[in-house]
This record gives structure tokens, sequence and C-alpha cells, in this order.
């Protein structure tokens, strides 16, 4: 389910020193995403129960003066091995944000893949109009830079035990 058809415009992977399900379980509760990355500020569940397909939530995001919210679909969630969802903005497809977790020898290998989904005329407009609002000119590198940003904030965190 992680977008098959398509490779990733950014993939970034780190080394993590604990076991996959740890890392799994960090990341997969996207309330705390804003501890690790310089983008996203966390995110607010939309309903209860455990993060499984479907679950809907709302990612808070900044990157320079003005916030935005997005709506947020989870789409995999496989303990210890994938987690990841689809992000849209006033129901316009933005991108997949997925996650795998290896096991290695001293922990587990961390991928954090961006596809961009934003093929749409609506998409092409978001991306054209989005530098004014978000100050992100050139979204891929950013990605890319904040991708790597946050695997060594969560590889950082979890190897401190937090």
């Amino acid at each position: 389910m992680s977008d098959p058809n398509t490779a990733p415009e950014v993939a970034e992977r780190l080394t993590v020193r604990v076991p996959p399900g740890t890392a799994w379980s960090a990341v997969s509760d996207v309330r705390r995403m804003g501890e690790w990355s310089p983008e996203c500020r966390g995110a607010w569940l939309l309903g209860r129960g455990p993060i499984r397909p479907g679950t809907r939530f709302l990612g808070r995001n900044r990157a320079s003066w003005l916030p935005w919210v997005t709506l947020c679909r989870v789409v995999e969630a496989v303990p210890g091995e994938r987690f990841a969802f689809d992000v849209s903005f006033f129901g316009i497809p933005l991108s997949r944000w997925v996650y795998r977790f290896t096991a290695v020898p001293d922990g587990c290998e961390v991928t954090e893949e961006w596809h961009d989904r934003r093929r749409s005329l609506h998409g092409r407009l978001i991306t054209a109009t989005a530098p004014l609002l978000t100050g992100v000119v050139r979204r891929p590198a950013r990605n890319r830079t904040t991708a790597r940003a946050t695997l060594v904030a969560l590889r950082d965190a979890l190897e401190a035990g937090r």
C-alpha cells in the first residue's frame, strides 16, 4: 500500500539503536511528530482507538510565519514494519509519507519517504501558491532537509529513552 507505482521523491534513512517496534510505536503516535520534525508541530487525532488504516488526523505545520493544517489518513499500519499516511488540503491530495522499519544488528534502520501527489490541476495550483503562505519554494528540497532532521531528532530521542 506504500504507493508501489511511484518511486519516492525523497527517501532518507538512518539507523536507530532501538528495536523496530519501539521506533514504529513512536512514529505511529502522530501526536508526537512535533517533537522531532522541524515543520510538523504535531497532530490532533480525529476519533479514538488504535492507529490503524482509516485513522484520520489533522497535521499541524509551520515552516515560516503562517501555520497551516492538513487532513491526513493512515493508509498502512504494520507494527514494527511500515507506517504510511496520505496528506490532503481541502480534499486535494498533496503527498504520502511512508516510514519503513528494518531490523539491523544494532537496532533498526528507519526510512522516511515523501511521495508527491500534487498531480491534479488543483494540486498544481497549490504548488504555485503555497510559497506565499508557507515560505517554502522548493518543496522536494525542503522535505529532504526536514526528513533528515526528523530522523536525527527521532534517533537522538529514542536512544536517550524518550
